[in-house]
Formats: C-alpha cells, sequence, structure tokens
C-alpha cells in the first residue's frame, strides 16, 4: 500500500501526563500512571487484567480500542462504527515495556487498500497510554471501513470499524458508565440504538447473559457494565454490542479476517418472551446490506 496524499488529514498526538498534555514521547514513569480517581480505577483495572504494569517483560500493546473522545487521558467509550459527520477518529492504546522505543499507527481505508497515513512518535519509559486522532478532511469521510494498525518493537495490535451514513454507535465504558461524550452524532448511556432488522424492542426482566445452543454452533453471552459480549462455535464468532429492552443490537465477526465485509456485519437478537430463547437477523457489514434471518438459539438449562 503506498501513502498518496489526496487530502489534508492532521493529526494530533497527545499523551497525558500529571501535569498536564505533552507528546507521547513523556509517557508515565513507572509507578505514576495518574492520581485521579478514574485515573486510579483505571490503573487497578489493568493490574487486574494484565499484571503489574511497573514489572519487567516483553513489550506489549493493550486495549487498543476506537472512542469518540478521552477525558483525562480516559477514553469514554469504545466505537464500534463512526457517523460520516464525526469531526474526529480516536484510536487509544496503552503500551508496556518499551524503552523510548518508535511507535507507528497506520490508518488504513480498506474498500479501497489505501494507506491514509502512516505516524511515528516515540514512547517513554515502560509504559504509558497513547492517542492518535485523525481530523475530518475538507470533503468528508468515505462511507466503508477502516483499519488501524499499531506497531513497534516485534509488536503489533490492530482494530477495526466503519464510517456510516448514520448515528455514531458506540459502547459506554465500565469506568465512565453514564458519561456523555457532547457529540449529537453518538450513541451513548441512556441513549441506545434502536433496531433496524425489523425487531420492536420492548422490557423484559430476562438478561441475554448465559449459555445458548445456536444454529451456529453453542454461543456463551457475558455482559461488563453496559457492553453485551458472545463467543459461539462457528469460525470462531463473536458478537459485541448493547441491549435495548429484550433486543440486542450490535456486530459479529468470524475468522480469518473478523472484518466487513466478509467476515463481520451487523447483528440484532431478540428474546422470547420467557428468556429462554432467541431470534436474530444478520448482514454483511452496515447499511445497504440486506438482512438476513435465521439466526436462532436456545439457552442450555
Amino acid at each position: 500500500m503506498k501513502s498518496k496524499p489526496l487530502v489534508t488529514i492532521f493529526l494530533l498526538i497527545t499523551i497525558i501526563a500529571l501535569s498536564g498534555c505533552t507528546d507521547i514521547s513523556d509517557s508515565y514513569k513507572p509507578g505514576s500512571f495518574g492520581t485521579t480517581e478514574e485515573e486510579q480505577q483505571i490503573v487497578e483495572a489493568v493490574t487486574e487484567k494484565y499484571g503489574d504494569m511497573t514489572a519487567t517483560g516483553e513489550p506489549r500493546l493493550l486495549e487498543v480500542m476506537m472512542t469518540s473522545s478521552t477525558q483525562n487521558f480516559i477514553p469514554v467509550d469504545k466505537v464500534l462504527k463512526y457517523s460520516k459527520d464525526s469531526e474526529d477518529l480516536y484510536v487509544w492504546f496503552i503500551y508496556d515495556n518499551f524503552n523510548y522505543d518508535k511507535i507507528t499507527v497506520e490508518w488504513i481505508y480498506l474498500d479501497t487498500d489505501y494507506s491514509i497515513h502512516t505516524f511515528e512518535s516515540e514512547t517513554g519509559e515502560d509504559f504509558g497510554r497513547g492517542t492518535f486522532i485523525l481530523e475530518k478532511p475538507d470533503d468528508g469521510w468515505p462511507i466503508g471501513n477502516y483499519r488501524v494498525i499499531i506497531s513497534g518493537v516485534n509488536v503489533e495490535e490492530s482494530v477495526d470499524f466503519e464510517i456510516i451514513d448514520g448515528e455514531t454507535v458506540s459502547i459506554p465504558l465500565e469506568l465512565l458508565e453514564g458519561t456523555k461524550t457532547g457529540s449529537n452524532n453518538t450513541v451513548t448511556t441512556g441513549n441506545v440504538p434502536s433496531p433496524q432488522s425489523g425487531f420492536i424492542s420492548e422490557s423484559t426482566s430476562y438478561s441475554f447473559v448465559g449459555e445458548w445452543s445456536t444454529n451456529w454452533g453453542d454461543m456463551t453471552i457475558t455482559q461488563s457494565g453496559t457492553k453485551i459480549i458472545g463467543e459461539y462455535t462457528y469460525d470462531q464468532g463473536k458478537i459485541e454490542g448493547v441491549v435495548n429492552g429484550d433486543v440486542f443490537i450490535g456486530t459479529w465477526s468470524e475468522s480469518p479476517s473478523y472484518s466487513a465485509p466478509n467476515d463481520a456485519g451487523d447483528v440484532e437478537l431478540k428474546l422470547s418472551s420467557d428468556g429462554n430463547s432467541l431470534e436474530g437477523n444478520w448482514r454483511y457489514g452496515s447499511d445497504s446490506s440486506a438482512w438476513n434471518g435465521g439466526w436462532t438459539g436456545i439457552r442450555k438449562a
């Protein structure tokens, strides 16, 4: 892929230290990840999940995600799809066990295999957090599928997202549950997306959480805050999204690429009135793709 400077895209690279905003080379020293309540919470969550960030080890990139904005350098949500009217695209991550090494961030428009730009920056000592932001070009965002690849010191992680002709679809993060991003195009807590495949959401006392036997294999669904996550056996499939009443609204993805248009798209699942079965609609990609029915499941005892 060869970069073609057809549009001017401005990059903002920020990394927050205790004294304020600096560039990524001024990332956190061991043991000083933050002092605010939210920063302490994220330190505890990351430590519980990945171990002591001050310990030595191999370089790694953690929690790579797209978000609509950050507060105190903490992402307010996890974006699945951006509105074409979004002013900024944020990618956020944590790096660990780097030592003033180079990190590159490449933004790719997958529909035409177009490399938008590759940015380079130097890390600080050991660990820190990074936010790389693209501002909307003058002629707007092309609708379609995108990927951001973060790499450095022989480690690489990537995250895919879509830009759609509609509202941004995002999942509020548990640490900042209830936070509004300030964007009129973002769907957050208290304003979850509505079903698009023909389902009508209704209130229910039942949950999607549990073990299911479906026509796409056994499926396990868990919940973290307002986020619903599922895994099923067919092609090592995954679902992720939110719930509006008795309807799950989100995305599905499968191996090998876990990317639209062939291996990912939208999915909506509706619980039965007794909570013991579900039916679903799905499609390849988003927007213009036709919905397919026939996703069925029965709750395991």
